[in-house]
């Protein structure tokens, strides 16, 4: 399988997602009102990717900021992360988030809460 990069736009994450390390990374701002296009295939090429992913997948989530369409998307990754450690997968989820930011952190910990996997906090 292959992997999925996508470059940022002032409007939009960097993306990166490969298959065969199982390292999957989401940075920069969301703010796009087609979020759902944009998150299309990404979704998709997770879905492919829990048919047969790696034992170990590592996700970092570095937002600078992710509007309420974007919140829907990132919902939707983390039931499909959620599916993989279900199924005995190893996956970790490092959130950073920067020390002025609270309401990042506390949207982190949400998502913790709604799935209980191996969450990390990291301040910058």
């Amino acid at each position: 399988m292959d992997g999925l990069q996508i470059k940022p736009t002032p409007t939009s994450l960097a993306v990166s997602l490969d298959a065969q390390t199982g390292a999957l990374s989401f940075s920069g701002r969301s703010v796009s009102e087609h979020s759902v296009e944009f998150f299309k295939p990404i979704i998709e090429w997770l879905e492919q990717y829990a048919a047969s992913s790696a034992n170990k997948t590592e996700c970092i989530f570095k937002f600078e900021y992710f509007n309420s369409s974007a919140r829907k998307s990132l919902v939707e990754i983390f039931k499909i992360l959620f599916s993989l450690h279900k199924k005995g997968k190893e996956v970790t989820i490092a959130w950073h988030y920067d020390a002025d930011d609270e309401s990042m952190k506390e949207l982190g910990e949400e998502y913790a809460n709604m799935f209980s996997m191996d969450f990390r906090f990291i301040q910058n």
